[in-house]
């Protein structure tokens, strides 16, 4: 499975200045134009998807660095279903990753601003707890729940 563990902190996110650094991808020539996804990883303890939420909420809601529209166009290209939608966005904002990785965890803008996304904004962890860490479970887990649920509710009547 693999990933690390790590501490959710929302003090990520500065928005620093790094000029001539805007457009080009620490150790690479040139910018491929997709943004990579970031790696699995694991929170210890494991955290709810309320929680989750709540700590995504906080960091979006709490940037004063940097400037505000490349913050909305950061939190639209994390929140994206596909990864097209979320290279679009990133493009037409004027958003580079600053990495080799091109994970959105440290980017800039056009004018050289850095920005910085926590991973919690990224991905959800593994081990989120109460859901299946692995994709392929998770609709059988919700239909054994809903089945369940179904079960509950014939019995009461």
């Amino acid at each position: 499975m693999g990933g690390c563990a790590s501490s959710l902190n929302a003090e990520s996110g500065k928005g620093k200045r790094n000029s001539g650094a805007a457009g080009r991808v620490a150790g690479v020539g040139a910018w491929d134009g997709h943004v990579r996804s970031v790696a699995p990883w694991r929170v210890e303890p494991a955290v709810t998807r309320a929680q989750l939420e709540r700590l995504r909420n906080e960091f979006w809601e709490t940037r004063v660095e940097g400037r505000e529209e490349m913050w909305q166009a950061l939190r639209a290209a994390a929140e994206a279903d596909t990864d097209d939608l979320r290279d679009e966005i990133v493009k037409a904002a004027g958003i580079r990753p600053a990495a080799a990785n091109a994970t959105l965890l440290v980017a800039y803008d056009e004018r050289g601003a850095l920005y910085e996304v926590p991973i919690y904004c990224l991905r959800d962890p593994d081990n989120l707890d109460g859901e299946p860490a692995c994709p392929e479970f998770k609709d059988a887990a919700r239909a054994v729940q809903e089945y369940c649920e179904r079960m509950k509710q014939s019995r009461a009547v």
